[in-house]
């Protein structure tokens, strides 16, 4: 197997974590009887998964909204523990 191609892949999903998830998951779905998105004589659903993403068959779903940011204010304050108070 092309460890190159899978590099570019796990780039292209936002990392090897990601494109693990994204396997599992639709291999997920192929064992529960989901159409297969293209033709092979493969039975394994791991590798019919890859087979799809390196064709473009399928791809990461986002699923919402991006992470909330955090102030740098707010990131300061939680690495030093409670903000004090000034007296005024």
């Amino acid at each position: 197997m092309n460890y190159k191609y899978i590099d570019n892949l796990a780039k292209q999903v936002g990392g090897s974590l990601r494109l693990t998830a994204l396997i599992i998951s639709r291999s997920r779905q192929i064992v529960k009887k989901a159409p297969i998105l293209i033709e092979t004589n493969i039975d394994d659903p791991v590798q019919i998964a890859f087979l799809e993403l390196m064709q473009g068959k399928i791809r990461l779903n986002e699923g919402g909204a991006p992470p909330p940011q955090v102030s740098e204010q707010k990131k300061i304050e939680k690495l030093l523990g409670t903000p004090e108070k000034s007296e005024a």
